[in-house]
């Protein structure tokens, strides 16, 4: 009985030696910091050794709504996607490295530090509570470990606060508050609210839009509270969240190889009802909505770090007879790349600056990207060797650029596997272009926007931020007197531009000349279809050029006087309009003054 006992002993010893050194060692992941708060300007590094060589592993990042260090069922993954060791390849377009993509830069094999952009204007990244983050094997090569970071409330004396409630009855636990700039565009904090939907968020001293969102609740955004702190002032609003009665569902794929996006930030939109949702990680959602048209759409902000770029046209439903399903979005991979860096005047980089790139030809995708901490940035592009594509900052998303006015690039074609180097310096500005905006009765044009542009000496664009008017129709705008000549320019393209206020501007651009440093220059616009024509310009001893605007198709006639006192039009053509603006020349100009007047027949 000894003898078997001690044999016995020992197959059970070589069996536990033998499996324990069979076993696969757990890799570890570290987050840091940790801890930080929502405010920290930096990013958030990851590292993870343990692996084997070259390995690729994914990345997981969730939401940890009630803060337990678990992933619990319902609790959305906010990204995902996967690095490998030592192989930075899937980051590099032309023979750049694309900087939003997260790769290995740790030298030794077996290890990965890969950093994570952390602060606004990416959405939801600095969001006040606990997420966790997960490293996968996507073979099966271990199993999957945790951990977490922590994101603590900025230390301010001002503080947005207030309850949400779930169809404005019953708080609503750990829905997430989001503070905006006015308008909504931008990003500014979020917090997740706690057990009884209770938000508090600090704030600097400024305007704020404040929402929440929750999958499979919508908000109504035109009642979503706007407020201005001044220092020291703390203001409460309650929330109010509607859940859905059906729903919308489908996939997030990779339009190139038809595998899953998981972790994809989604917004749902129907006119001012708004809604987030996040794919699994199957790249599967369902949104729970009201009964209506609905659009689908990937949060671009949230993408540059796979790479893709998103459609400019959201998918939209019909779910006005119920659930809807198969609502299924294919994301195409970038091919193509911008970067470069930007900088003051002082050569001081930027960090954390939005860039759009879009395609100018088609209208078809666009995407974002961010610059580091030392300025550089990069943003992809889908090009098909046709396309032309074009990519700025964004200054609306932008509040370090608020001082300052940027060079604005030129579209160009752009072909796959080309990177392009586009740098921009930013001039603080030190002069003011104001004025008002009023239509051919007098009466003010209000909420539609402008912006003033230049060609510098160097043949760099300027442009300044965006001026919406007020309610009496004035606006105004910073600009900087060493860009050059400047001058007044309509925006178009969004709901503040002239064509849905039914008017159009017939006499734009508007050169501006500074110094003085607070130039004036008041702008009358006309509704749409109205006839006019530019100040004549004289372009030889006998010849004097007109542009004709007014509507295409429609005959006009344009008569000249030399003597305004005098009752008596001399007709010098009849035409008819087929483009606007057309140019008219009168080739009989002499030294003598000539006028002249435009009559539609």
């Amino acid at each position: 009985m000894k003898t078997n006992f001690k044999l016995a002993e020992g197959f059970v010893v070589a069996m536990l030696m033998g499996g324990f050194s069979a076993a696969v060692a757990q890799p570890v992941l570290t987050v840091s910091p940790a801890v930080t708060s929502n405010t920290y300007p930096g990013v958030i590094t990851l590292g993870i050794t343990g692996l084997t060589n070259h390995e690729t592993v994914t990345v997981q990042e969730w939401l940890d709504l009630n803060a337990n260090g678990v992933i619990d069922a319902g609790e959305p993954m906010m990204d995902a996607g996967k690095i490998t060791d030592n192989d930075p390849s899937k980051a590099i377009i032309g023979g750049v490295t694309n900087i939003n993509v997260p790769i290995d830069s740790n030298s030794a094999t077996g290890a990965i530090t890969a950093t994570l952009n952390f602060a606004p204007p990416a959405v939801l990244e600095n969001v006040i509570g606990q997420r966790i983050f997960k490293l996968v094997s996507p073979t099966g090569n271990f199993s999957p470990v945790t951990a977490t970071l922590l994101v603590t409330n900025a230390v301010t004396a001002q503080t947005l606060s207030g309850t949400v409630y779930s169809n404005g009855v019953t708080p609503l636990p750990h829905a997430v508050v989001v503070v905006l700039p006015p308008g909504g565009k931008g990003y500014t904090a979020a917090e997740v609210a706690d057990n009884s939907g209770h938000y508090s968020i600090n704030v600097n001293p400024g305007s704020y839009v404040v929402m929440a969102a929750v999958p499979d609740y919508f908000i109504d955004q035109s009642l979503a509270p706007q407020v201005t702190l001044t220092n020291g002032q703390s203001a409460t609003n309650d929330l109010s969240m509607t859940n859905g009665t059906v729903t919308v569902s489908g996939n997030f794929y990779d339009a190139g190889n038809s595998n899953a996006l998981g972790g994809v930030m989604l917004q749902v939109q129907s006119g001012p009802l708004f809604e987030i949702s996040f794919t699994d990680t199957n790249g599967n959602y369902s949104a729970a909505v009201t009964p209506n048209f609905w659009q689908i759409g990937p949060n671009t902000e949230r993408l540059p770090r796979r790479g893709y770029v998103a459609p400019q046209q959201s998918l939209q439903v019909d779910a006005t007879g119920g659930d809807v399903t198969n609502a299924n979005v294919g994301l195409p991979k970038g091919n193509a790349l911008f970067y470069g860096h930007i900088v003051d005047n002082l050569s001081h980089p930027f960090a954390n600056i939005e860039f759009d790139s879009s395609d100018v030809n088609n209208g078809s995708y666009d995407a974002k990207g961010y610059s580091d901490p030392n300025g550089n940035y990069s943003a992809v592009a889908l090009a098909d060797g046709t396309n032309q594509w074009n990519c700025n900052p964004n200054n609306e998303a932008n509040i370090s650029l608020a001082g300052y006015v940027l060079n604005n690039s030129e579209n160009t074609n752009i072909a796959v596997s080309q990177a392009i180097e586009q740098d921009f310096v930013a001039l603080p500005v030190n002069a003011q272009i104001s004025g008002q905006v009023r239509d051919n009765s007098g009466n003010p044009v209000v909420g539609v926007s402008l912006y003033a542009g230049t060609i510098n000496n160097n043949g760099n664009g300027y442009v300044s931020l965006n001026s919406q008017t007020d309610m009496n129709g004035n606006y105004s705008m910073g600009v900087a007197t060493s860009a050059g000549a400047w001058s007044v320019n309509f925006s178009y393209g969004d709901q503040n531009d002239l064509p849905h206020q039914g008017l159009v501007d017939l006499y734009g651009p508007y050169p501006v000349t500074i110094p003085p440093t607070n130039a004036v220059q008041n702008i009358i616009v006309y509704p749409y279809g109205s006839s006019a024509m530019t100040r004549p310009q004289r372009f030889g001893s006998q010849q004097f050029s007109i542009n004709v605007v007014g509507s295409v198709g429609v005959s006009y006639t344009l008569q000249v006087s030399t003597n305004l006192a005098s009752t008596n039009w001399t007709p010098l053509y009849t035409f008819q309009l087929t483009n606007s603006p057309m140019p008219v020349t009168d080739f009989s100009a002499t030294n003598t003054p000539r006028f002249y007047r435009l009559l539609k027949n």
